[in-house]
């Protein structure tokens, strides 16, 4: 199947040959859903074009819920369309996308937000990490990354509601990839007072770390393995101001069930430690700010509904962020194909859009 991808040349080629899948569990993603729900290929031939998510596995992401919806008020003849593939065929996945005329670009999920950089023609700014969303600029791939921006901006409103500011704040982010890197970078350059690096593969966050502290000239950043999650969250020198939850646990997938707060090996995850740090969290430092990104289409993740249980109150899902990425990454699509987009809107108008829609 890696092979046969060096040929396929639109998205409706890469469906058919099963190297991608269609998202099921996401709302609004059921455009190729026919009668009982079998795929019905042929729709595609009445789009003028679409955009196109990538995804690892699937899970409740809420970009089709938004995109669609912009699509059906401004009654564009556009579709998004999120689809599931391994994250090992990312360059044959994006040759084809490249080829295919009607792709405009899309989301890189779970799984995709570090693997499409070497594949695309540039990335802008040129330092980033990872990608969140691709545009098709002529017969380049250009990536971009608004979710750090996104996320930076959900958290500066929570610390805001507490009487805190992101500037002299300390952090503890769990997760070193993704959408994580940038988002670390992005609040060591606003001035964060001290930010904490829990990763499960610790070297990932000793790199982090170090490149933070070698750009600030500081020692703002540290890393610690996920076993010492406690020692981190509960650090009595160092009061934490907001814990930022950047992992793929409480994701719909294998993670589902599992709490940010959980530290585990080989498959392994201890939840009942989730809950005994949040108690403790909640008799040590009750005003802290949790900020989970995960979006399960259940609802509250494990991990805020632990936090809940424990007496937290100042918590966070990652409905924020979705929306406050996704309006920058609609209107980057959007420049970059004005002849489809005949209506054109800001991106305080999609943000107002994408609101009402999740």
């Amino acid at each position: 199947m890696l092979l046969l991808c060096f040929y396929l040349m639109t998205l409706k080629e890469l469906l058919e040959d099963g190297v991608v899948s269609l998202a099921r569990i996401p709302l609004k993603n059921d455009y190729l859903l026919g009668s009982e729900g079998a795929l019905d290929l042929s729709k595609l031939d009445y789009l003028k074009a679409y955009t196109v998510p990538l995804i690892g596995h699937d899970y409740g992401a809420k970009t089709p819920t938004m995109w669609n919806s912009i699509y059906e008020k401004l009654r564009l003849p556009i579709r998004n369309i999120m689809v599931v593939g391994n994250p090992n065929q990312t360059g044959d996945i994006l040759r084809a996308l490249r080829a295919d005329p009607r792709y405009l670009g899309g989301g890189a999920g779970v799984g995709f937000k570090e693997s499409v950089i070497k594949h695309l023609d540039a990335v802008s700014p040129v330092d980033l990490n990872s990608v969140n969303i691709i545009v098709k600029e002529g017969n380049r791939l250009v990536g971009y990354n608004t979710d750090s921006r996104g996320l930076y901006l959900s958290v500066e409103e929570a610390l805001g509601r507490v009487g805190k500011k992101t500037e002299g704040s300390n952090y503890v982010v769990l997760g070193a990839g993704g959408v994580a890197k940038d988002f670390i970078m992005l609040i060591a350059r606003q001035g964060a007072r001290r930010i904490g690096i829990i990763n499960r593969t610790y070297r990932k966050a000793v790199f982090l770390a170090n490149s933070i502290n070698q750009e600030r000239g500081d020692s703002v950043a540290y890393a610690a393995p996920e076993d010492l999650i406690r020692g981190s969250v509960l650090n009595t020198m160092v009061k934490v101001d907001a814990i930022v939850n950047c992992t793929d646990k409480g994701s719909d997938g294998p993670l589902k069930d599992i709490s940010a707060f959980a530290p585990g090996s080989a498959g392994e995850f201890n939840n009942s430690l989730s809950i005994d740090v949040l108690r403790d969290l909640n008799k040590w430092n009750p005003e802290v700010v949790i900020v989970d990104i995960v979006l399960p289409k259940s609802g509250r993740s494990i991990t805020l509904r632990h936090a809940e249980s424990a007496g937290l109150e100042n918590l966070v899902d990652g409905s924020g962020m979705v929306t406050n990425q996704a309006a920058p990454a609609y209107v980057l699509v959007q420049k970059a194909h004005p002849d489809i987009h005949t209506k054109i809107v800001t991106e305080q108008e999609a943000l107002k859009i994408f609101k009402e829609a999740v």
